[in-house]
């Protein structure tokens, strides 16, 4: 093309198409889930962020790369750190052997938006920053549903930890370990994807696990049981790693910043009312409710919570231990 001819116009035109087309082209982030992609979690986060997120052609697009199908659950933490994948959803439960502070984040009793204001907030993102090379950008779920323990068969109780699993060898992640233990079960970890096989051997006689995906995994044809009262709170989030934030602009990253909020605040009655519909079919397969009371409802409760902080007091680092104790605990 011989430039020299073309008129002044032309040039204009062209030179706005080319900063034009840099300018409007979106930051492409790449995202992996530590859930399988028809758990309801991963639903809710499809429906809430991923995709309305994309469809708004604005100034960051997500590439779902897939789930622990792809990357093992266990793993996934560390590629984030690496970088090999940009953002990660799931349980941060996974992520604890890298981050000890994932050991609290189920524990929280405040609500989400108390803990972005009064202080709790920063000190996760400090902890993610420096443990994960991450940035939190949504805690989701709050009070969208309780963890449960589910049995193959009926309930012992006990008037010092309101369950006797003594004999008992029941899947598990790190984060359920020490209520495990001071119970008298066995934990396993075991991926939920191998949690179907595990029951149907007989290798587990039971897990702990929060309301929602139950039925779909087709676990209720073994357990029978679900035991209260219920405890925690979703330690389900949305990462991204800290150097691919960084290398955003402003704009992108308040961008991804007010996605993550919006996700954050629409996701617990949104969740909510996918646990109800799980919970009517689990409950309808004969999963019969055994809510503990009195005593042993109280000695439930006192050993998964007092289990659990003890434990991560022993093996978090001082100052991110009592700071989130301050500020998640009401």
């Amino acid at each position: 093309m011989n430039y020299l001819k073309l008129p002044l116009a032309a040039f204009g035109i062209a030179a706005v198409s080319m900063v034009g087309g840099t300018a409007l082209e979106a930051a492409k982030l790449t995202v992996m889930t530590s859930l399988n992609r028809n758990h309801d979690q991963v639903v809710a986060y499809f429906d809430l962020m991923h995709t309305p997120m994309n469809k708004a052609n604005g100034a960051v697009t997500l590439k779902y790369k897939g789930g622990p199908e792809i990357t093992p659950n266990r793993k996934q933490g560390a590629a984030l750190k690496r970088g090999v994948i940009d953002v990660k959803f799931g349980p941060s439960g996974y992520d604890i052997g890298l981050n000890t502070c994932a050991r609290l984040i189920a524990l929280s009793t405040q609500p989400q938006s108390v803990i972005r204001k009064n202080g709790g907030w920063d000190v996760m993102q400090k902890c993610w920053g420096e443990k994960m090379n991450a940035r939190i950008l949504a805690h989701p779920f709050y009070n969208s549903g309780n963890f449960h323990i589910y049995l193959t068969e009926p309930p012992k109780k006990s008037k010092k930890t309101g369950l006797d699993l003594k004999g008992f060898k029941m899947r598990s992640t790190a984060l359920y370990h020490s209520f495990f233990k001071a119970m008298g079960a066995t934990p396993i970890n075991i991926s939920p994807g191998d949690v179907y096989t595990s029951l149907e051997r007989g290798l587990v006689r039971g897990l702990a696990w929060p309301e929602g995906g139950i039925h779909r995994y087709g676990w209720t044809k073994y357990i029978k049981y679900r035991i209260g009262p219920g405890f925690w709170r979703s330690s389900t989030m949305a990462v991204v790693n800290l150097d691919s934030y960084k290398k955003l602009t402003k704009k992108e990253r308040d961008y991804l910043d007010a996605w993550g909020l919006k996700f954050e605040k629409k996701s617990t009655p949104y969740m909510r009312a996918l646990a109800d519909k799980d919970n009517a079919k689990v409950f309808a397969d004969g999963v019969k409710v055994v809510d503990l009371q009195g005593e042993y409802g109280r000695a439930f409760t006192r050993t998964v919570m007092n289990s659990t902080w003890e434990n991560a007091r022993k093996k978090m680092p001082k100052k991110y231990f009592d700071d989130l104790k301050k500020y998640l605990l009401k």
